[in-house]
């Protein structure tokens, strides 16, 4: 069985350059048309199970080369390969080749590119891939080490962008893409760390607001300003506005208890004054208890100041053969 493979589009890939289709030399490579996985050559266990298929057939259409591959099913490794294809577990070829030219010309640009174009290589061999760069993933290679292709000038509107971008960023205008980069991963990390600070200080602000609603509602519950079974309402009503509950219930709170503190100081005076008149009535010459009132009506205490206190029973008894009398 064999399987037909989209090897290259000219379409931008992930890496922002393209390969032309007609510029790909595969006569070299149709001379010995290995197929590996994932371009490894020489690392596996066993030699010989680096190549898991071949190629039979190279063509292109509508500007993709593709290629017709067949796998080598008598080998396990290269089967378990095929049966994942065969299953559309693995869908995607890449092509490792030579690059022998580039261009940079604006013609040969297009969107989203950001590296020049490959217009002339040589194909080395396919691989069999789980994730391509593009549909086509390509390898570049050139005597056996990694080509770098030119970054593109091009002044257009990405440029005037980019300008925009570094002004805005406190850097110069003509700061690398790198800089800009850098600054622009410093800037959101700073803003997500200022976020998270914000979060916390937040969670502690609404601890502490918390705190001192529940304060002021439970001593409003104590002074009977608030019933006992609206305690709960009337704290997360603090959460809809907390500055604006917190001064009504202080003042509701200051003003009942100034109306106690009045109320207690009457109460006091009219205590003192009742019991200042019950202890002339209930014995007493001048505000002085006499043992007249004390032998008729409290002889018990009479009894007990004399064991108690004989010192005063004396000046009592005293005052009693000198004449001092009730007053009713």
């Amino acid at each position: 069985m064999t399987h037909d493979f989209i090897i290259n589009t000219e379409n931008v890939n992930e890496y922002k350059y393209r390969i032309l289709t007609d510029g790909i030399d595969f006569e070299q490579y149709l001379r010995n048309p290995v197929v590996l996985y994932l371009h490894e050559r020489d690392s596996y266990k066993n030699k010989g199970t680096e190549v898991i298929g071949r190629c039979i057939k190279l063509f292109v259409q509508d500007k993709k080369l593709i290629a017709t591959i067949e796998f080598d099913e008598n080998e396990p490794f290269s089967k378990k390969i095929a049966d994942k294809v065969a299953g559309g577990f693995i869908r995607m070829a890449s092509m490792y080749a030579d690059v022998i030219a580039a261009s940079s010309e604006p013609e040969l640009v297009i969107e989203g590119q950001l590296y020049e174009t490959v217009t002339k290589c040589k194909l080395v061999e396919i691989s069999i891939v789980p994730i391509g760069g593009n549909d086509d993933a390509l390898k570049l290679s050139k005597n056996d080490g990694q080509v770098k292709l030119n970054k593109l000038n091009v002044k257009n509107e990405d440029m005037a962008d980019l300008k925009t971008i570094a002004l805005a960023l406190g850097k110069a205008a003509d700061a690398s893409e790198s800089v800009i980069l850098d600054t622009i991963t410093g800037v959101k990390l700073a803003a997500e760390t200022a976020e998270k600070k914000v979060i916390e200080l937040q969670a502690q602000i609404q601890g502490i607001n918390t705190t001192s609603a529940t304060t002021l509602v439970e001593k409003a519950v104590k002074l009977g300003l608030i019933p006992e079974t609206l305690k709960a309402s009337q704290i997360k009503a603090f959460d809809g506005d907390f500055e604006g509950q917190t001064v009504i219930l202080t003042k509701l709170i200051a003003d009942k208890e100034a109306a106690n503190t009045q109320a207690g100081s009457v109460d006091k005076i009219k205590e003192v004054v009742l019991n200042g008149k019950a202890t002339v009535s209930a014995g007493t010459t001048d505000g002085q208890e006499t043992f007249d009132y004390l032998q008729k009506h409290d002889a018990v205490k009479l009894s007990k100041i004399r064991e108690d206190e004989p010192a005063k029973y004396a000046e009592l008894a005293k005052a009693y053969q000198a004449g001092v009398r009730h007053k009713a």
